[in-house]
Parts: structure tokens; sequence; C-alpha cells
């Protein structure tokens, strides 16, 4: 006796779906969700822009709380996406504000609106910098 066209089909479809729930949060966090900003915080502007002592300072910040994830030299671990590429130095202030403030717990990026905003923004600053040094 063959089996159904739909036990194979259905025995496919779930091993699709198993596949795809275990791999969203590998293909998500390499997404850019920053770039789905809600307009009024990709249009903020960064007070810090420009200023190599809060890229400094950013820099402390980025190693205490982000390089667990995304690597001492920003190049990602795992899930975590690098942020040295050019859709990072390029976006929006704003949006990357607002995407360090919120998170994506999808993706398995935590919020961090409990660092203070400027902390936020100097990281920012800090990803944002034309030179990122040792």
């Amino acid at each position: 006796m063959r089996p159904s066209s739909g036990v194979v089909s259905g025995s496919l479809t779930v091993t699709v779906v198993a596949v795809t729930l275990w791999m969203a949060p590998y293909i998500t966090a390499h997404e850019a969700h920053f770039q789905m900003a809600p307009v009024s915080y990709a249009q903020m502007t960064n007070p810090y822009q420009g200023k190599p002592d809060a890229a400094a300072v950013g820099r402390k910040l980025y190693g205490q709380n982000c390089a667990q994830c995304h690597g001492a030299n920003l190049q990602g671990i795992g899930p975590a996406p690098p942020l040295v590429s050019q859709d990072v130095k390029n976006a929006k202030p704003g949006a990357l504000f607002w995407f360090i403030s919120t998170g994506d717990v999808t993706s398995g990026m935590p919020s961090w609106s409990g660092l203070p905003k400027n902390q936020r923004w100097q990281i920012v600053t800090f990803l944002q910098a034309k030179t990122v040094s040792k």
C-alpha cells in the first residue's frame, strides 16, 4: 500500500515549517530592522554626531553592553549581525537610536531603553564614526 500524497506533503509541510521557525531568529537577525523606524525617530538628529569624545565613550559603552553579541570588533557573533556594514554607517542616526532603544525580540535583540538616552546616542555615534579604532 502506497502512502497517500497528503501524508507525504503533510510531513513535508511540517518539516518546512519547523525548519523555518528554527531558522527565523537567524534570518531576521541579519535584516536591517532599524530601517523600520517610525518617521518621528528616523528624523531625529544625533546630538553627538562628529564628536570624537562621544564616539570614544560610545566605544566603551558598546564594549560593556553590545560586544557580547556583536563582537568586540563589531564582526557579529552567531545570529547577531556584524555592525561594520555600510547599512549601519549610512543609516539615519535616529533609526539606529530607535532600534537600540526598542530592540526586536523576534531577532534576539533586547531593548536597551534602560540605558540613559545620552549613552544610547553615544553608542550610535561610535557605530557611525568614520573609523573604528581599537
